[in-house]
C-alpha cells in the first residue's frame, strides 16, 4: 500500500515526506483554499514537494468544462512531468477530459467517485485511480467500507489497472480496514498520519530494550 499526505500545507508536507514512508502528496482546491495557496502558487508547492522527496503529486484541475480541464489538466502535468498525476471530478465532462489526457500520455486520478459504475467508467476513460471519500460515504449514509469493497472485487475480476485512492480518512484504524480490503493507495490528513506508528505495546517493548542495552554496554 501507497501512503499520500492529503494536505497543501508545505509544514505537514514537509513532516510528512521525512517520515520515509510517505509516497506522495494529493491535493484539491478545498485544500488549497485552507492553506492559503492560490493557484499561481501551486507550482512552488510542486517544486517544494518534489524536492522534499514526493514520489507523485496529484493535482486537481479547477473547472467545469472538459475543454478547460484539458488545458488545465495539461498545464500542472507540465509542471513535474514524472510526478503529477491530474485529478478530474468523476463527471461526465470529467470523464471526457481524462479520456482526452490519458490519450496524450499524462496519468489521471478520478476524484469524487461514489458508485462502482464510476470505477468502471474511469479505467474504460484511461484513468489509473479513483478517489473515494470513506469519511464523506458514511457522512452520506452508505455502507463505505462495504462499497469500497466491492469496488475493489469488481477491479480484481476485471483485472484492471485501475488503483484506488481512498481519502477522507478519519483514523488509524480505517487505514487497517482499508489495507485488508487489498486497497493500494490511501491518502490522509497529517493528523491521521502522524499517528499512524503509534502503539504503547511497541513504545513498551522499545523502552525495555533501551534500558536492557545501557546495561550491555
Amino acid at each position: 500500500m501507497r501512503l499520500y499526505i492529503d494536505s497543501a500545507d508545505l509544514s505537514e508536507i514537509k513532516d510528512a515526506l521525512a517520515t520515509g514512508y510517505v509516497h506522495g502528496v494529493t491535493t484539491n482546491p478545498t485544500l488549497l483554499r485552507r492553506a492559503n495557496v492560490q493557484a499561481r502558487d501551486v507550482a512552488a508547492l510542486v517544486r517544494h514537494a518534489s524536492g522534499w522527496g514526493a514520489k507523485h503529486i496529484h493535482l486537481q484541475t479547477y473547472s467545469s468544462s472538459a475543454d478547460a480541464m484539458v488545458r488545465e489538466g495539461t498545464e500542472l502535468a507540465a509542471l513535474e512531468p514524472h510526478r503529477v498525476v491530474v485529478k478530474i471530478p468523476a463527471v461526465p465532462e470529467g470523464y471526457a477530459a481524462a479520456a482526452r489526457l490519458t490519450a496524450h500520455g499524462l496519468h489521471v486520478t478520478m476524484t469524487a467517485v461514489y458508485t462502482v459504475r464510476q470505477v468502471v467508467l474511469a479505467g474504460a476513460v484511461g484513468a489509473g485511480y479513483v478517489a473515494v471519500y470513506v469519511g464523506r460515504m458514511r457522512d452520506s449514509g452508505l455502507d463505505a467500507l462495504q462499497l469500497i469493497g466491492q469496488m475493489q472485487h469488481t477491479l480484481d475480476v476485471q483485472h484492471s489497472t485501475v488503483e484506488i485512492l481512498a481519502a477522507s480518512v478519519r483514523s488509524p484504524e480505517e487505514l487497517d480496514a482499508l489495507a485488508e480490503l487489498g486497497v493500494a493507495t490511501v491518502t490522509l490528513p497529517w493528523k491521521v498520519l502522524s499517528r499512524l506508528a503509534d502503539s504503547p505495546a511497541t513504545e513498551a517493548a522499545t523502552a525495555t530494550f533501551l534500558e536492557d542495552a545501557s546495561a550491555i554496554q
